[in-house]
């Protein structure tokens, strides 16, 4: 029936493997082929029981939150155990087995994608890659909603960032694909997203609809080229977000009403017309979070879960409301919103992916108890270490003899956190662990304290008597549902902020977002890091020291095209 589809790439099935998908297909309700339909979410959270998201019909994916590893096998066992059709199981695995906000607590934090893009090489890629495809399926995940292939064309965009391989798409491309390698390795499927990409616009698609607003032709010399490039190689999913593209949607619809342009995610146009169509994109195509507000802005709810399907999605990403929402499909199956000949290819698809996982015939669910050796091994720590090593960036530095540092030249560091996380206990484990790094190679550290009146009260004297040095540790985490991720102050006069450049050596440190000279042009030593884990920190302290060379190339314009951003002001001793 589907052989067309299933004998080609990216599934490329045999004989046997397309018989089971017509076989079972064909001995499907509909009920349980909508089903099909759905990745649903498990959290690890007290009075959580993995099985509920059967209660209301069988799902045909599920995706885990982050919690432990441990708990994720078990889970894992228990689900496929109980589902009458073998489960993709997915995961953010986005930075190694752990970090960001995918993978399980107690994984491998590696690096964040724009870390392993400044170390310029691929093998970082796909050794990110590899942690993450090793370490999943270890506790039997065996789908990763991994590469990102955004383009970072914007510095104020708060959800791309250091998330994306940064802003230059043959850079992107080599580095996606290696990372697919990677987790091919294991057996993990691949998914290439946010389509039709994010990075133009300044906004979070998680809060709003947001706008790629590039033209056709900029958008297929970019964007289109790096999906092409991607398709090519073999991605067996493809991730179709809450975003629109007025002018590639009109390329394929040319009489389409502005009012009428939907996001990836409900484009007929850009899911038909360009991926299926032009791109020739024969894998799975799921649609991002259907709970997201890019999603339920859009169209009214019983509308739009079998409009994404009947448009070009083969699954939905997420429930709102199981009942509500198994009942709108069912609906929309009914009333011809939802074609039955449309329904039986996206199931199609799916069980496809279950056949190329070989699934069908697997005993066992997940690997033997010892691969969860395979979770922070040595061999991954060191992994991380190298990509911190090559990935450091130097970004400028304007200040003759500040660098390497030595307690003999600076000894008193005031050290001040920039975050827009809330640790426990006021300050961050990263930070601490930096503080009590540069305490062990001799100097006296004390974090920055605020005075009672702000602006009023200081003494330049005192101050450049008692401190020899201020260090920036900034961390503005990129996470979904904030509209910016650019430096915040502590108060009105900004007495936390590098004030007193011109009267004391400063350094600013960047632990995630690499654009912070936008704000803090004034700094004369500004260096990017891109991730904010244990490996990174360490790593810091050694190229501080002078013990190990800077490395990174720069994967964005870290001076956003600003002119006062590269510069620095001489004055005269």
């Amino acid at each position: 029936m589907y052989e067309s589809i299933l004998s080609i790439k990216p599934y490329n099935l045999s004989k046997e493997q397309i018989t089971w998908v017509n076989q079972t297909l064909v001995s499907l309700s509909d009920d349980e082929k909508l089903g099909q339909l759905i990745c649903e979410i498990i959290w690890d959270k007290p009075g959580c029981d993995p099985l509920d998201v059967m209660k209301h019909f069988l799902p045909g994916a599920v995706m885990y939150r982050p919690f432990k590893a441990k708990r994720m096998r078990e889970f894992t066992q228990r689900l496929q155990k109980a589902s009458k059709i073998p489960l993709l199981i997915a995961c953010n695995l986005e930075r190694g087995g752990s970090g960001g906000n995918g993978g399980m607590e107690d994984g491998t934090y590696v690096a964040s994608p724009m870390g392993v893009a400044a170390t310029d090489d691929e093998s970082s890629a796909e050794h990110l890659g590899e942690v993450c495809a090793s370490e999943g399926s270890a506790v039997g995940v065996n789908w990763t909603y991994e590469p990102i292939i955004d383009i970072d064309m914007n510095p104020e965009n708060p959800i791309t960032n250091v998330r994306t391989y940064g802003s230059d798409p043959e850079r992107i491309i080599r580095m996606a694909k290696a990372y697919c390698r990677g987790c091919r390795k294991w057996g993990v499927l691949t998914t290439i997203k946010h389509f039709p990409g994010d990075g133009v616009d300044y906004r979070d698609q998680h809060l709003m609809s947001s706008v790629n607003n590039l033209s056709a032709d900029e958008w297929m010399d970019t964007y289109g080229r790096i999906y092409q490039a991607l398709i090519e190689d073999g991605a067996e999913t493809l991730m179709s977000a809450h975003i629109r593209q007025p002018n590639v949607t009109r390329m394929v619809n040319p009489l389409i009403k502005d009012e009428e342009i939907m996001p990836g995610s409900l484009s007929k146009e850009l899911m038909q017309g360009i991926l299926r169509g032009r791109f020739h994109f024969n894998g799975l195509i799921c649609t991002d979070a259907t709970q997201m507000v890019g999603y339920t802005c859009s169209m009214p709810r019983h509308e739009a879960l079998p409009t994404s399907i009947q448009n070009g999605a083969d699954m939905l990403t997420f429930t709102l409301n199981p009942t509500e929402d198994f009942k709108a499909l069912q609906e929309g199956l009914s009333c011809g919103l939802l074609t039955h000949e449309r329904l039986d290819e996206a199931v199609a698809r799916i069980l496809g992916m279950k056949a190329k996982l070989r699934l069908p015939e697997r005993k066992d669910v997940v690997p033997p108890l010892h691969a969860m050796e395979r979770i922070q091994s040595k061999k991954h720590k060191k992994w991380a270490l190298e990509i911190a090593d090559e990935s450091i960036t130097l970004v400028k530095d304007k200040q003759k003899g500040l660098l390497p540092l030595s307690p003999q030249k600076t000894k008193r560091i005031i050290l001040v956190q920039a975050t827009n996380e809330k640790p426990e206990g006021g300050y961050l484990s990263e930070a601490r662990l930096f503080k009590g790094l540069l305490e062990k190679e001799g100097f006296i550290v004390h974090w920055f304290e605020e005075v009672p009146r702000p602006g009023t009260g200081y003494s330049i004297e005192d101050l450049k008597r008692d401190t020899d040095l201020f260090i920036y540790y900034a961390n503005f985490k990129v996470s979904s549902n904030q509209t910016t991720i650019r430096l915040v102050w502590s108060d009105f006069l900004g007495d936390s902020s590098p004030k007193f450049v011109c009267d004391v050596p400063t350094l600013f440190l960047s632990f995630s977002n690499p654009y912070h000279l936008v704000d803090v042009p004034m700094v004369k030593t500004y260096i990017n890091a891109y991730t904010s884990n244990e490996a990174t920190v360490r790593m810091m302290i050694e190229k501080l020291m002078g013990r190990s060379s800077f490395k990174g190339k720069s994967p964005v314009d870290p001076f956003a095209g600003l002119w006062d951003a590269r510069l620095h002001h001489h004055h005269h001793h």
